[in-house]
């Protein structure tokens, strides 16, 4: 046994980590953890080693290292959870991190220095956390390297963490590093040892000259240089890039800046200092931000940093934008370590909370309300703390503590919010139990209305698992690596490369419906009519393709052959629950409608006042929504002009709302109150009335806003 104890011992460890998520995954964490022990375990060996082989030690090391790694091959085998990025990051993690630990310790023990082990501890201590935290409170990057740890890829909403070119670099400067410490204490002893200290050194100095270029640091000034252009307002300096983002579209979005940051100041009574500026940085996609600042679909604020700022992708603006002012603006009153609360469930669900955007059509009462049973007093405090909040998915911990944070900003003065969210203590604040605070709450979420869209879009919401409970949480199959880039090309405005990418996905998978679906309107919007029809068969039950396939039809060979596919359907369509095809069969409803529909869709037609006339409400509607998609103002007034005789119906409500808001912006402040007014005779959901109450205070914003701007 004692023989064998050295090779079971690290595998039971390595069986022990299954039962951990994450860890047990054969990818960046555990890896992490790997290259964490072996580093200080063989420095520590190094500095004290009587044997002197230290190469031949670390390289026992990593074999422990592996050894306990086998557990968790074998479960990513069988689990078909193995990546070649898992695979790379246990090689280039753990390797590179135990030369390095030993390096020093060698160097530490070659030297002399007296207590070898704790001075070799303190050393790869600052370097792993402490020269973390330097560049944690430097640089607003979410992602960061280390010769010890390796890598932390940015937040764990982004699942998929690829091997890259800069952490390639990285560990070239690892490596560097370990080959400098080792030929160190004998540096002068022969030409080869001055030869090799010297390149060493001065590929060194190259290379950290070029972190940046190398994507191992994001400094705002670098971001600002990328991105390019420039905007500021009162309270605001906003830098985008220039290539995506058009005039029109700055100053739509500086106005929306500087209304929610009124809206929100005033809602927790802040007394903004004079002068300071929030800085705005916005991308033009997700993948921009990815690749500068390590987050990818995650828009995110770093509090921990003096200066303001904010960083989100073009396409996420519209739904998170007031989410993350919350947060600026809320280091007005966090606490003094990083400018936030102790309590995620605090900072997310203050920013859910008054932002309330977790659903379109429902309120964060209403979602909360349709999950039975509510969170008693222990599952909220638990809720409210970091591993309990991320133990859940994203969806469910924002939603749930948005509700009763939005419940304590209603029922209670500001003042003690601020008070819980500083000091992280949500009974002292209030001064009174958390137990009798959660129990109103419920009586809130008692009281609360629901219908069955509440139901389903609650159901859908704590359906979601977090990171932690899938089984593969890195594990990205082919099929969506291309649906990513396919993605990518489309916010990068090159359709031709994402119909490339698109041909090869539907090649690969032709029998995923979603993947068909996307690849039939890619054939119509290139007029490629035969193959769409032709790919659809009566075998495919998604009513959307059948659909696609009648419209292939109309453009291919005229009206009477597809309608008589959309006749054979018609009864599936109006028994669905998909909003999507609620107003399918009325857009078709003759050969002139169905033209109409087409040439919108496929051909991009805007029709003139006479033109649009002819059209029926739904592609009368629908036409309106896609001008105002599109940004094309004088369609948008146009036709919202033309629609006031209608009578208004809350199955075109985001049409109005949006109507209302671009009305207003483009200072047409009659349109937008006289769709004000109409909307308002409607029976409409809560949610609709959440959202009609937020466009009447930005008409009224805009109007002050607009004089002071001229």
């Amino acid at each position: 046994m004692k023989k064998a104890s050295p090779y079971i011992l690290p595998i039971l460890f390595g069986m022990a980590l299954l039962a951990i998520p994450l860890l047990r995954d054969l990818h960046f964490e555990s890896a992490m953890l790997a290259g964490t022990i072996g580093c200080f375990w063989a420095g520590i060996r190094a500095a004290v080693s009587k044997s002197k082989q230290d190469f031949f030690d670390s390289l026992r090391i990593l074999g422990v290292m592996y050894l306990a790694a086998i557990p968790l091959f074998i479960f990513a085998l069988i689990s078909g959870c193995l990546t070649i990025d898992g695979i790379g990051f246990w090689i280039f993690i753990p390797l590179p991190s135990v030369f390095f630990g030993a390096a020093i310790g060698r160097l530490i023990r070659k030297l002399w220095v007296p207590f070898p082990k704790t001075i070799t501890t303190f050393i790869l201590l600052f370097c792993a956390v402490g020269i973390w935290l330097i560049e944690f409170f430097s640089f607003p990057q979410v992602y960061f390297y280390n010769h010890v740890w390796g890598l932390w890829p940015g937040p764990i909403y982004d699942e998929a963490v690829n091997l890259t070119g800069s952490f390639f670099y990285f560990r070239w400067l690892t490596f560097l590093w370990v080959i400098l410490l080792w030929v160190l204490p004998d540096w002068s002893k022969n030409v080869q040892t001055k030869l090799i200290t010297a390149l060493t050194l001065i590929s060194l100095m190259f290379s950290y000259l070029n972190l940046n270029e190398a994507g191992i640091i994001s400094p705002r000034e670098s971001i600002q240089q990328q991105l390019g252009g420039f905007h500021q307002t009162e309270h605001f300096d906003l830098f985008y890039d220039d290539r995506f983002y058009s005039e029109d579209e700055i100053g739509y979005w500086s106005a929306r800046h500087e209304f929610h940051f009124q809206q929100i100041t005033e809602q927790l009574e802040i007394d903004w200092p004079a002068g300071r500026k929030i800085e705005s940085y916005l991308y033009a996609h997700a993948w921009q931000k990815k690749k500068i600042t390590g987050a990818k679909f995650t828009s995110y604020v770093p509090i921990w940093l003096e200066q303001d700022q904010l960083h989100i992708a073009k396409q996420q603006l519209d739904g998170v934008l007031k989410h993350e002012l919350v947060h600026v603006i809320s280091k007005q009153f966090g606490n003094s370590l990083f400018n936030g609360s102790r309590s995620i469930g605090l900072i997310e669900g203050l920013a859910e909370g008054i932002a309330k955007d977790a659903s379109a059509r429902s309120t964060l009462h209403q979602i909360v309300a349709a999950e039975r049973p509510w969170p008693s007093a222990e599952e909220m405090e638990s809720a409210l703390s970091f591993w309990g909040f991320y133990g859940s998915a994203g969806s469910i911990s924002y939603t749930t503590a948005g509700s009763f944070i939005a419940y304590l900003l209603d029922e209670y003065p500001v003042a003690d919010l601020k008070k819980a969210y500083r000091s992280s203590n949500v009974e002292a604040a209030y001064s009174q139990p958390l137990e009798k605070l959660i129990s109103e709450w419920h009586q809130q979420l008692e009281d609360t209305p629901l219908d069955s869209v509440d139901r389903r879009i609650s159901e859908f919401i704590f359906a979601q698992r977090s990171l932690f409970q899938k089984e593969c949480p890195h594990s990205i199959t082919k099929e969506m690596r291309l649906w990513d880039t396919y993605r990518y090309h489309l916010a990068e405005e090159d359709t031709g490369a994402a119909y490339e990418t698109l041909d090869q996905l539907y090649a690969l998978d032709s029998d995923n419906a979603l993947v068909k679906d996307a690849w039939a309107r890619a054939q119509l919007d290139l007029k490629n009519y035969e193959s769409a029809e032709k790919a659809i068969t009566p075998e495919d039950s998604l009513l959307t393709l059948q659909v696609l396939k009648a419209d292939a039809l109309f453009l291919k060979s005229g009206y009477q052959k597809a309608d008589s596919l959309l006749l054979t359907i018609s009864n599936d369509i109006r028994s669905s629950n998909f909003r999507t095809l609620r107003f399918t069969l009325e857009m078709r409803e003759d050969s002139l409608q169905w033209y109409y529909h087409t040439a919108r869709r496929y051909l991009n037609w805007y029709p003139d006042q006479e033109e649009f006339s002819s059209l029926n409400l739904a592609n009368q509607m629908l036409t309106l929504n896609r001008a105002l998609q599109d940004g094309r103002h004088e369609s948008v007034l146009l036709y919202a002009e033309f629609l006031k005789s209608h009578t208004p119906a809350a199955d075109w409500f985001d049409v109005y709302e949006e109507v209302i808001n671009r009305a207003a912006f483009l200072e047409h402040f009659d349109l937008a109150e006289y769709w004000l007014t109409k909307i308002g005779f409607l029976d409409l959901r809560l949610r609709y009335e959440e959202r009609i109450k937020e466009e009447k205070k930005w008409v009224d914003f805009l109007k002050t806003y607009n004089e002071i701007a001229d």
